[in-house]
C-alpha cells in the first residue's frame, strides 16, 4: 500500500460485523475501526476519501471530525479528547496483517 492510500476491509470486532480502515502515513501502517466518535457512522459513509484535502489528517465524510492519523485522537473541538478505536496491525514480507485479538475473520 503506497503513502496516504487506505483500504476498507470488512471483518468482525468484538463478534460484531464491522470494517475496518488500514492505511499507511509516513511511511507506517495504521488501522482504525472503521467508526467516527462522533456518531455511529462510517468514516467513509458519504465519500470514499478518508484523507483531507490536504492528505495529512482523517476526516470523517459524514461531518468532517479530523483525526490525527498516527494516534486516531480528534482534532476537532467538537470530539476532543476522543479517539479512534485503534487495531493491532503488523506488516509481513509487504502483507499487512490485523493481529487484534478482538478481531475475527472477515463477515
Amino acid at each position: 500500500m503506497a503513502e496516504q492510500q487506505h483500504r476498507i476491509i470488512p471483518l468482525r470486532f468484538e463478534n460484531q460485523p464491522h470494517s475496518a480502515i488500514v492505511l499507511r502515513h509516513r511511511g507506517q501502517v495504521y488501522a482504525y475501526l472503521n467508526q467516527c466518535v462522533h456518531m455511529v457512522r462510517r468514516l467513509d459513509c458519504v465519500h470514499d476519501a478518508v484523507f483531507d484535502a490536504q492528505q495529512g489528517h482523517l476526516r470523517c465524510s459524514m461531518h468532517g471530525i479530523v483525526f490525527d492519523p498516527t494516534s486516531g485522537e480528534s482534532l476537532s473541538v467538537l470530539c476532543a479528547g476522543e479517539r479512534l478505536e485503534p487495531l493491532r496491525v503488523r506488516e509481513i514480507d509487504e502483507q499487512i496483517v490485523i493481529v487484534d485479538k478482538r478481531v475475527t475473520a472477515p463477515v
